[in-house]
């Protein structure tokens, strides 16, 4: 009981480390395939011999997760140890190992909808063990068997911690056991236990592109020109014996009216990021146009973070960082400092209903 426990706490301690972060989404974490190598130390236990001291052990593994929280692996593994056997001799092994493992994402489980560099990963698996040739001491028939082969099949638990440290790339240590059921009838042959540790890496392939929504853009409204006022129409002077001249009235100028100077802009950007990048530079340029044409002209810029990731300081200090960037652009490409203030809503405000579009900054300005 103890030990369970022990355990639990274990895994709980690491579900506590998983992180969470914002990362660049062009691209669908899952579903994606994967090749890993690892590297560690087994030992046997076998209930007949003296423990076998810790071993080497190497395996290579190729899998999939089709989504956040599932996957699997077929893993090849492979060992050498060898044992002393009292009044005998030596026990010589080489062991092949292939298991077929169903993989539990916990970290994706239990923080859903969110990129998470620390995963704890739960490993079931049923393996087949193979004995490759090797001298075998068998007590009950008083024998040496050479090159006994055999396939024994088990079962393996265990877990695994792997941190991602780039799109492609990722660290693994993982710890567990197989319980192997031996084939051979021998009265002094049973059934071992195999636990194990090993760290590795891991390499991803295979992402999907994500699709990319386009942004709303809210156009400017720009006032319909007054038509222009019709011309008087000049009287005929009635026939008279002496016909009059008549002077022609004047034409009144109907006074057009001015629609409000205005224009607003939103920049959008990559999650986590406060650079703006080449796509939105010429919605800047068109509001240094607009500057320059409107002398009086002030302008507030705002930035925005999406709800759907970080947290509330996180997303304040990004929308902070952007809705500066975009002033720095600003002034650089010539509009005055004192022209323009800046403020920041963080995710307290969600100007727009898709969740990635909040990543924004905007503009407006007006005389």
């Amino acid at each position: 009981m103890r030990k369970i426990k022990m355990i639990v706490t274990l895994v709980a301690l690491m579900m506590t480390t998983t992180v969470s972060a914002q990362t660049d989404k062009d691209y669908q974490s899952y579903p994606h395939n994967f090749i890993g190598i690892q590297g560690g130390m087994m030992k046997n236990y076998s209930g007949i011999l003296p423990d076998r001291k810790f071993s080497p052990e190497v395996a290579i593994s190729l899998g999939r997760f089709f989504i956040p929280e599932v996957g699997a692996r077929l893993t090849a593994a492979g060992t050498k140890w060898t044992a002393d056997v009292p009044g005998v001799g030596d026990y010589d092994s080489k062991m092949l190992d292939l298991s077929l493992d169903l993989l539990l994402n916990f970290s994706n489980i239990f923080f859903p909808n969110r990129h998470n560099t620390v995963n704890v990963i739960g490993v079931a698996g049923m393996p087949w063990q193979m004995a490759a040739p090797h001298t075998y001491v068998d007590t009950y028939g008083g024998s040496t068997v050479q090159g006994y082969e055999k396939w024994n099949s088990g079962w393996k638990g265990g877990g695994m911690v792997e941190f991602d440290v780039a799109k492609h790339f990722g660290v693994n240590l993982e710890v567990g056991s197989m319980y192997v059921h031996n084939r051979q009838h021998s009265a002094n042959n049973k059934d071992r236990w195999w636990p194990y540790a090993m760290a590795g890496l891991t390499y991803k392939f295979g992402f999907k592109k994500a699709k990319k929504e386009e942004p709303v853009v809210i156009k400017e409204y720009v006032a319909p020109t007054p038509a222009p006022a019709p011309a008087a129409v000049e009287k005929k002077p009635e026939p008279k014996p002496q016909p009059a001249v008549v002077a022609p009235a004047p034409q009144t100028k109907k006074e057009e009216v001015k629609a409000p100077e205005k224009i607003e802009r939103n920049v959008f950007f990559v999650i986590n990021k406060s650079d703006v990048n080449d796509k939105e530079q010429s919605k800047l340029a068109e509001v240094v146009a607009f500057a320059k044409a409107n002398p009086n002209a002030k302008f507030t810029v705002t930035g925005y973070a999406d709800k759907g990731t970080g947290t509330a300081a996180v997303n304040k200090r990004i929308a902070e960082q952007r809705a500066q960037s975009v002033k720095t652009k600003l002034v650089y490409s010539g509009i005055e400092a004192t022209r323009i203030s800046t403020s920041s809503k963080g995710d307290t405000v969600q100007p727009f209903a898709n969740n990635d579009d909040n990543r924004v900054v905007i503009i407006i300005g007006e005389e």
